[in-house]
């Protein structure tokens, strides 16, 4: 059999047919994820002024506890690790003690490293893993810029290694694979903040083209995207990024305390598709947190159990986003069959907003739409921010509804029929006596039954509880639809 959808938007209908043989009734709008939400990781570095303990005004107003991650490229204070007090108050900012703060040391953080080992109950490099992704925390300012000894170990052994991971992510403070790159090294005096040379603070030469880089390129192969982030600019750009010939990605941020275009780097991830995504945003921008949050659906109905054809079915939604607002409303309506599909699109301003908060969305049913049941197969509510929530519904009686044809007073011949009680055990009385019926669940699937002329029953008492359709012929030659609870 051929599908056919119909196109709902402001209540405009159009008919288009599928070229395909069959198609999945679940969902036209397409099988529901699971509602999550999605991953934000901020990366920001060089906060420092010129005094402890204090960083950039606008990083101390921000609230980092909105990320699901915070990453900290290095030189937090002008000497972070110099005295407790000064570590304190970068702590309070920036949680250095939470498992989702990842710092990569800068020189400016390096005055007491057992002092940020009590802080942080980490070394100074480590390897962590959240998200499926796994983070390589390297320390570019131990061996000036190299790394090697029990550093190099640790990167060999997590390159070798990883295998399921959808991110290897290097964090460190020096943009050190400026160096042994003809043209990314032409520019280490206009990104970097140190410079190249031979100080503590400079970009010197390393080991990263040697020893590193062939690694990354493996793990690369083995479908792994590898991202490198470094932290030491801010001075001359607040951005850098640059990815190799072979794939790899380079980027760095950083500020410089007091300007007025600072920006940080901030993450996106799925977690579903495996994808991380990224942009450089304005420090101004982070002082109002980004909306992530889905919006939340607490109930939809229908405002009728039975519409005639051509007519309009009231689809009832109580849903909000406290965050960023409601944006736009999605529906797929299905016949039992899955050969009809009305798909209905409503922006939130063209529903109807009672008293009591809920939204109502007016649904014609198109002249062209099959007789019988059809019901709401799922939703997807958006918001402002473009965050979703969708859900899918198989067996809800408050989404089913039964459409008749405009030949037959619905109203007047259900009347005429009494079936009790209703709900019921399983056993079901009908009054007057039918000429025939038949019985489907909401999937529209016909169900063995038995109806005995004689007496006038039903026995539903073989099928597991819940709603089910019924489609009687009385003896006037009326077809009547009419629904039936087994509790």
């Amino acid at each position: 059999m051929k599908g056919e959808i119909i196109t709902v938007r402001k209540i405009l209908l159009e008919i288009c047919f599928l070229s395909c043989a069959s198609f999945n009734v679940a969902a036209q709008l397409g099988d529901c994820p699971p509602v999550f939400k999605e991953k934000q990781f901020l990366h920001i570095a060089h906060t420092r002024t010129g005094a402890n303990p204090l960083m950039d005004p606008l990083v101390e107003e921000i609230d980092f506890s909105v990320y699901d991650m915070l990453w900290l490229g290095g030189d937090l204070a002008l000497s972070t690790s110099a005295n407790d007090t000064t570590m304190m108050h970068v702590d309070s900012v920036f949680y250095l003690g939470d498992e989702t703060t990842l710092w990569a040391l800068g020189n400016h953080d390096y005055a007491d490293l057992e002092r940020v080992r009590n802080f942080t109950q980490r070394k100074s490099y480590y390897a962590s893993h959240h998200n499926n992704i796994t983070f390589l925390v390297l320390d570019t300012q131990d061996s000036l810029s190299n790394i090697i000894g029990d550093q190099l170990d640790l990167f060999r052994r997590v390159t070798d290694t990883i295998q399921e991971s959808s991110h290897l992510v290097l964090l460190h403070h020096k943009l050190f694979w400026m160096y042994g790159d003809s043209y990314l090294q032409s520019l280490i005096s206009s990104v970097t903040n140190g410079g190249f040379g031979d100080c503590f603070y400079c970009i010197n030469p390393n080991n990263f083209y040697t020893d590193l880089y062939p690694a990354l390129l493996d793990v690369e192969e083995r479908g792994i995207e590898v991202i490198c982030i470094a932290g030491d600019i801010g001075f001359r750009r607040s951005e850098f990024e640059y990815t190799s010939p072979e794939g790899i990605q380079f980027l760095a941020s950083g500020i410089e305390a007091g300007k007025t275009n600072n920006k940080a780097l901030i993450f996106r991830y799925d977690s579903i598709q495996g994808t991380l995504n990224w942009e450089y945003l304005p420090l101004t921008q982070l002082l109002h947190p980004i909306d992530i949050n889905p919006p939340v659906l607490h109930s939809l109905f229908l405002a009728s159990d039975s519409i005639l054809r051509g007519s309009s079915v009231q689809i009832i939604i109580e849903a909000e986003d406290s965050e960023s607002g409601l944006s736009e409303f999605w529906f797929d309506i299905v016949n039992a069959s899955g050969e009809q599909v009305i798909t209905v699109s409503s922006p939130v301003e063209d529903a109807t907003l009672l008293n009591d908060g809920k939204y109502v969305i007016e649904v014609t049913i198109p002249d062209t739409a099959f007789v019988g049941i059809w019901y709401i197969s799922s939703i997807v509510i958006t918001d402002s921010s473009g965050n979703e929530f969708c859900k899918q519904y198989t067996d809800d009686s408050q989404t089913s509804f039964v459409v008749y044809t405009s030949t037959v007073n619905v109203e007047t011949e259900r009347s005429h029929v009494r079936i009790y009680p209703n709900p019921g055990t399983g056993i079901f009385h009908i009054d007057p006596g039918l000429v025939s019926l038949q019985v489907f669940d909401q999937m529209g699937r016909r169900r063995d039954v038995f109806y005995s002329t004689e007496t006038n029953t039903l026995d539903l008492s073989g099928q597991p509880k819940g709603m089910y359709f019924i489609r009687m012929k009385t003896h006037n030659d009326l077809f009547v639809l009419d629904k039936i609870i087994i509790h």
